[in-house]
């Protein structure tokens, strides 16, 4: 089972998208600023992230930042959600980007693009090819 970390710190947001995504077939892992997603990361590292860039204690720029700083957690694939405007460099460092408020078949179809779904094995691995 794929395992997805939610790291955003309106609790409503984590609730729905908790509840959404598990009924999808994933492992949900949640954390409510930067710090603690980063501490939950170090216990158990997830297949994707779906970051909210504006947070207190550690904002999802910084925490994107120490991802792409660290050679463990650099290949996690991030889906960057925010009703802001994020910098070119921040598109570039992040798989994507999801605007919110987003459509949930959106977001559905974006995790699976980057997992191919939560049992699959992740796209461009060998994962599936080898047996």
């Amino acid at each position: 089972m794929k395992r997805l970390l939610i790291v955003d710190d309106e609790l409503a947001i984590v609730e729905a998208l908790q509840d959404i995504l598990s009924v999808e077939g994933y492992g949900i892992l949640t954390a409510f600023n930067g710090a603690e997603g980063l501490q939950r990361m170090a216990d158990i590292k997830p297949d994707l992230v779906l970051l909210d860039l504006m947070m207190p204690v550690m904002d999802g720029r910084e925490m994107l930042r120490r991802m792409r700083d660290d050679p463990a957690l650099r290949p996690i694939p991030v889906v960057v959600m925010s009703a802001g405007r994020i910098s070119d460099e921040e598109r570039r460092s992040s798989a994507r980007f999801l605007a919110k408020p987003f459509e949930l078949d959106l977001l559905l179809d974006t995790i699976s693009e980057l997992l191919g779904g939560p049992n699959g094995p992740v796209p461009g691995s060998d994962e599936g090819s080898q047996g």
